[in-house]
């Protein structure tokens, strides 16, 4: 989430609207979006329909705790970040997607693990290819 927070201004640039999905209840979304200063839409997904519509798997203990997320983790320690209590259901495998405006999906990134998150670079290059596709 702090990556994407801190290029607001080249998603912005690029007309691309981020929204951010939990598996926290509805009203617990937000709170989870504030804890992080995320200036993006925030909506709850308790039941995981949202998560299964997109194909992101519900990870087993191996899927959460491993060498690689781990590591991450720890490196995210050390950068500042801290880990909040956890909301929802902790198994959920994260994910991003660029939707067009027709609602089609254009990209997928499927996590492998818990710590297998795209990065604000990685979405910014696939919207600037599907943006050189479409033009």
């Amino acid at each position: 989430m702090a990556q994407l927070r801190r290029y607001k201004a080249e998603f912005k640039e690029r007309g691309a609207g981020v929204v951010a999905v939990n598996p926290a209840e509805g009203a617990s979304a937000a709170p989870v979006c504030e804890m992080f200063n995320f200036p993006y839409a925030c909506l709850g997904d308790p039941s995981g329909e949202a998560y299964e519509s997109y194909g992101l798997e519900r990870g087993n203990i191996g899927r959460m705790i491993n060498f690689r997320s781990v590591w991450r983790g720890t490196l995210a320690f050390f950068m500042g970040h801290r880990q909040g209590l956890p909301v929802g259901d902790r198994f959920r495998l994260p994910g991003a997607f660029i939707i067009g405006a027709d609602g089609m999906l254009l990209w997928a990134w499927r996590g492998r693990d818990a710590s297998d998150h795209a990065g604000a670079g990685v979405i910014l290059d696939a919207l600037d290819e599907i943006n050189t596709e479409i033009e």
